[in-house]
């Protein structure tokens, strides 16, 4: 397999897993200052605060989106490496669409909508189909769900851009310099958790799966957007299955244009050859 080609088929592989496995997130985020875009957000930490209150000055930094556009550059560490650059653009809880591109070319691209999630590459003429159902029946979030995970953003299933309704939504316990914050609705496999020192920032959340998978995701500093706090970066750690993997999104979120009304555009290529998903999976392992 050339370099090219290895560099597409692995990129397919990368984004699916991704996708496949929905990763846990760990981030740091705080309010954020109006008129800023780019630059690290302050501190929301008050020690005289109670969790609750921490966690509801932290949710008070978000402002409802519609779209955004922006470059990206997605890595995967394990368990093989390399590094592809694009342009996304995420329509808020309807598509999320990445363009790769190599000297300027486009050489495959990344669907996902409500319905399903594609993956096509251009040199062989394949395209991957598989059920958006995959991610939501296993996890209980949604494509809306889906892009905050990779924004850096709190978020639960129904409980939209609203500070108010996300507070509701959670247990709030204190535990030392921790703040755990879990589900009220206990069938959903995941958690937060909130660190205090010096301030106040999103840890982590954590999915855990049985007999299927887990996830963890590390997020930089999160920066000051028209959207709010999001964090340039996610770190995702994965396990799915006897399959694992170690890949990143780095957003270029000084560069992002938000909220220009944008409407969905599901423009996938045709008369492409079809590749299960599970076969996909399976070239995880290769050594191609």
């Amino acid at each position: 397999m050339n370099r090219r080609t290895s560099l597409i088929s692995l990129s397919a592989i990368f984004c699916f897993c991704i996708l496949a496995m929905l990763p846990a997130c760990r981030s740091s985020r705080n309010a954020s200052p109006p008129g800023l875009t780019g630059q690290p957000v302050a501190s929301a930490a008050d020690s005289n605060l109670s969790p609750k209150e921490q966690f509801k000055t932290l949710l008070n930094g978000y402002r409802p989106w519609s779209d955004v556009s922006m470059s990206v550059k997605c890595s995967l560490r394990s368990p093989k490496n390399l590094t592809i650059s694009g342009k996304a653009t995420m329509i808020r809880g309807r598509e999320i669409r990445i363009s790769f591109r190599m000297l300027g070319f486009e050489v495959g691209g990344l669907y996902a909508d409500t319905d399903s999630i594609y993956f096509y590459e251009k040199l062989n003429r394949t395209i991957v189909v598989e059920s958006m159902s995959r991610l939501t029946t296993a996890s209980g979030l949604d494509l809306s769900d889906i892009q905050d995970v990779l924004l850096g953003r709190v978020t639960y299933p129904g409980a939209r851009d609203s500070a108010g309704s996300l507070a509701g939504k959670f247990r709030v316990s204190d535990d030392g310099d921790k703040i755990i914050l879990t589900p009220k609705a206990s069938a959903l496999p995941w958690h937060y958790t909130l660190l205090c020192v010096p301030e106040t920032v999103l840890s982590s959340l954590s999915i855990a799966m049985p007999g299927k998978g887990e996830a963890q995701c590390s997020y930089a500093v999160p920066l000051a957007t028209d959207a709010g706090p999001v964090s340039p970066s996610a770190d995702i750690s994965a396990r799915y299955g006897k399959q694992s993997l170690e890949a990143s999104f780095k957003w270029s979120l000084e560069t992002a244009s938000w909220n220009n009304g944008l409407s969905p555009a599901r423009n996938l290529p045709k008369g492409y050859r079809r590749i299960p998903f599970a076969q996909l999976i399976k070239s995880l392992g290769s050594k191609q």
